[in-house]
């Protein structure tokens, strides 16, 4: 049996009996929070939520990142991939007396984070955007698909309505109604039928389990409060066999961007994203970064990467 990164000892098994960081764990299974996020939603003092997230850190089931003066805390990568004891951590969930309390809390505090950041999506020609970025993207996709869903679809819908030629069926996702409610009147002025707008988080969609051959992600996962989520919802609503195309800013320190572009995430490394898709059973088929064209108006270089479903 292979070895797992993380094997069982007495300090880990006396990390996770405590019920207070059990109940940590299960926050992070849900998305990433700071230590002020996770001490309201438990209602507990920040100095003891610290102190149980350094414990777990220690043990190496936590990771951080740093957001200016904010850390962010996740399941670590390691955890994820001792798919054994994640297992065992993940049965123990249900024996906490306020799990459902706790995860809407949870929920509600992503929405509020959510909410700060509507209306500063970028546009296609912001940055990262670059027509030789969309080209490389569209340039491996030159085959119809049955079914499409483009994730994120932007004021204007741009890629949507590229998609609307190749495609039988496309359904255009934005979590902004002003966006859809655009694209909706677009639509209508173009007479085009076969585009389906609607309001929708990137982490749940609504659609249907396998439903769709293609799923495209452009320029929205720096936004995700979760990207692992997102990925995950993506990946769960294609076909197997399906195609998963993302395109998305190369990891980068342009710090303004999180309040002119409302970014939460400044780029991604390539090999973090493919962490990402193998541990959801997708396979990586091609994946190139795509150097800047324009320092001066700040186009940053981005990551191109096409998927598939197994």
């Amino acid at each position: 049996m292979q070895r797992e990164p993380i094997t069982p000892t007495m300090d880990l098994f006396g990390a996770i009996s405590d019920e207070m960081r059990l109940k940590i764990l299960m926050l992070l299974d849900q998305a990433e929070f700071t230590v002020n996020e996770i001490k309201d939603i438990l209602d507990i003092h920040q100095s003891n939520a610290s102190r149980h997230l350094a414990k777990l850190s220690a043990c190496g089931l936590l990771k951080d990142r740093r957001d200016g003066i904010k850390a962010y805390y996740r399941l670590s990568e390691e955890l994820l991939l001792s798919k054994r004891m994640l297992a065992v951590i993940r049965d123990a969930y249900g024996e906490l007396p306020d799990k459902d309390i706790l995860l809407c809390r949870a929920e509600q505090t992503l929405q509020d984070r959510t909410d700060k950041t509507k209306g500063q999506i970028h546009k296609l020609d912001q940055a990262g955007g670059s027509l030789k970025a969309q080209i490389s993207l569209f340039s491996k996709l030159m085959v119809p698909f049955e079914n499409a869903v483009d994730i994120g679809c932007g004021e204007g819908g741009d890629l949507s309505l590229m998609l609307a030629n190749r495609c039988k069926n496309v359904t255009s996702l934005d979590y902004d109604p002003k966006v859809i409610s655009g694209l909706q009147k677009i639509l209508k002025q173009k007479g085009i039928d076969n585009v389906t707008p609607k309001v929708a988080d990137m982490t749940k969609t609504g659609l249907p389990d396998n439903d769709a051959d293609l799923v495209l992600m452009s320029q929205v996962l720096h936004h995700a409060t979760d990207p692992r989520l997102a990925l995950k919802e993506a990946i769960r609503i294609l076909k197997p066999g399906g195609t998963l195309a993302l395109l998305d800013l190369a990891q980068h320190k342009e710090e303004s961007f999180r309040e002119t572009h409302g970014h939460i995430w400044l780029g991604f490394d390539r090999s973090q994203l493919e962490f990402f898709v193998k541990e959801f059973n997708c396979k990586v088929i091609e994946s190139e970064i795509i150097p800047s064209e324009n320092e001066v108006d700040k186009k940053l270089p981005v990551i191109c990467m096409i998927l598939t479903k197994n």
